[in-house]
């Protein structure tokens, strides 16, 4: 039986990636994965850093990839053997400069929004064609607007087309204006009665793409019907911006996908595939940018957020920091790693720096995507409202901390969860590939979840109660699978408190939590067993409080910060 090969790369600004999976004997595998800095300098283009990540790869997985000619091996033919399929994703470039036309704000450009948002993409202008229905008022915004991308929805399907089709007539004389050299990207998804009159009418060959009506009915609203007609604009785009990558996407069986849209695939996967019915939660964390991904029913939900430092970070950082630092160094540690993305910390006071900013972009994170989605409830000060478990993190940012309770704290202090849940770590950054070659062979990403590929980080109980700092919260009976006798513990408010897992044995404790204690059962007072897997800092349960009890004098705080850390071991 042949082998069969798959490679995904993976283009951020810091980091370039590559990946090569082999079904030998039967069942998929990770055989190498293989990093490189991603230089943006003149004198190095994105082929070279994807040669140089490849040649890495080929010498640690002992295969040829690609030609000298720079092309990739390609199995054409099943007795010749070469890659299966080519998985292309990227993370870097410019925020694609977007323009939202619909007929209403609730029920066009709200979904609009939530719709562009999930993408590294800037809203330069918005057109609500109730409130300006003057045709003329809306070609003069259109033209005097830089953008890259138009999105143009309104309507249920065979409703009204009037204002439909005026916009539609704009949009023919802004893409003769602007020329085939300077042609924005276009996105219909509206009512479908106009589809192919748009497609006649604007005549913008490729740069034109005819999605779903993402309102096919009256109420009813559902993004994905434009998810694949938005994927192939923004495609386009970062192949103007980086044409030297087309004559790798030209090339037979390549599938190339922005990296939120494959990590956002597989996260869809996992949702549908749990038995604990509760949602997943994803955030991925790069020096330059944060992206959260939330599936719950089946829903997507996500944001993408490029890192932005002002006073009132300074300020936030400062609060969440465990060290006492003056706000200029802070100021110039954060303007800094603004500036050098793949700047590593080496201080003490820049890793608490640096562990405090990361947990603050979190919840700045979380915050806006619950602004945007009424479905998705989080308070930054509270944290999350419903129960998501696993919740994954990867990403460059988590992957440089340089131990796993730094990696909890980080995570822990900014998404603030509720009930009991699950931290996994994607130690290899391979979820994006997952997705991106999901398509080639479904049992791959399978297979490759089932190979412990991800690392458990720890698991979490929440513990939510109304009562003073000191005061009893819950109770545990820990079985620690020996056949010892059980351990019994107690858990006070505004205490962390961690519980070792041996690898190869997992836990088991009885909660037993006081009246007033919520953690996540379903009712206060509520307890009952928990399994514990194996994982990096075993079962922690978290009773510091929603928000956490922090004493007011700065240098006690500091040192209750240091204190849970501590707690959390090595």
């Amino acid at each position: 039986m042949m082998t069969s090969s798959y490679l995904s790369i993976d283009i951020s600004r810091t980091d370039t990636r590559a990946w090569i999976f082999e079904n030998q004997p039967g069942s998929f595998e990770l055989v190498a994965h293989a990093v490189t800095p991603t230089f943006s300098g003149l004198d190095h283009s994105l082929t070279d850093v994807i040669d140089k990540v490849i040649l890495e790869l080929e010498e640690k997985a002992g295969l040829n990839l690609q030609s000298t000619a720079k092309r990739f091996y390609i199995e054409t033919d099943r007795n010749i053997p070469g890659l299966r399929g080519v998985g292309l994703t990227m993370s870097i470039g410019k925020p694609i400069r977007v323009v939202l036309v619909g007929i209403s704000e609730k029920y066009s450009l709200e979904p609009l929004r939530r719709l562009v948002r999930f993408y590294n993409t800037e809203i330069v202008l918005e057109i609500c064609l109730q409130n300006e229905p003057n045709i003329s008022l809306q070609l003069e915004k259109l033209t005097s607007t830089a953008f890259d991308l138009l999105i143009l929805t309104g309507g249920v399907d065979g409703g009204p087309e009037k204002a439909l089709r005026a916009v539609i007539s704009n949009l023919r004389l802004l893409v003769q204006l602007r020329g085939s050299a300077n042609r924005p990207q276009i996105v219909y998804a509206g009512n479908q009665s106009l589809a192919d009159y748009t497609k006649m009418e604007i005549d913008a060959g490729d740069d034109l793409h005819i999605a779903g009506n993402i309102q096919p009915e009256s109420g009813r609203e559902d993004l994905s019907f434009a998810s694949k007609a938005l994927v192939k604009a923004i495609s386009r785009l970062r192949l103007k911006e980086f044409p030297e990558l087309q004559g790798l996407i030209e090339q037979p069986k390549v599938n190339f996908l922005p990296g939120e849209f494959a990590r956002a695939r597989m996260d869809h996967w996992l949702e549908q595939t749990q038995t604990n019915a509760k949602s997943v939660l994803q955030l991925h964390l790069e020096p330059d940018h944060a992206h959260a991904i939330s599936i719950q029913h089946g829903t997507r939900m996500g944001f993408w957020q490029n890192n932005q430092v002002d006073e009132d970070t300074i300020s936030a950082v400062l609060a969440q920091s465990d060290q006492s630092i003056e706000r200029t160094t802070a100021a110039a540690y954060l303007a800094n790693r603004e500036l050098h993305p793949g700047f590593v910390p080496v201080t003490i006071e820049e890793m608490s720096l640096e562990t405090a900013w990361m947990s603050v972009r979190i919840r700045r994170l979380l915050s806006e995507m619950a602004t945007l989605y009424d479905d998705f409830r989080y308070d930054d000060r509270i944290g999350l409202m419903d129960d998501f478990e696993p919740i994954l993190l990867s990403g460059a940012s988590f992957e440089r901390l340089p131990s796993a309770r730094h990696t909890f704290m980080v995570a822990q202090d900014g998404i603030l969860p509720h009930g009991i849940t699950t931290f996994v770590g994607d130690d290899y950054q391979v979820i994006t590939a997952l997705g991106a070659l999901a398509e080639f062979d479904p049992l791959l990403p399978v297979q490759i979840v089932d190979s412990d590929v991800f690392s458990g980080l720890a698991t979490v109980i929440n513990v939510d109660s109304p009562v003073a700092a000191g005061q009893k919260v819950l109770q545990l009976e820990v079985d620690e699978g020996y056949g010892e006798a059980r351990e019994h513990y107690q858990v006070y408010q505004a205490e962390l408190k961690r519980f070792e897992t041996v690898p190869g044995n997992d836990l088991r404790a009885y909660l037993a939590p006081e009246p007033e204690s919520d953690i996540g059962m379903g009712l206060r007072g509520l307890g009952g067993w928990v399994n514990a897997r194996a994982s990096n800092l075993g079962l922690v349960v978290d009773a510091r409080g929603r928000p956490c009890f922090l004493p007011v004098d700065e240098k006690s705080r500091h040192e209750a910060r240091r204190d849970w850390l501590w707690n959390l071991g090595a």
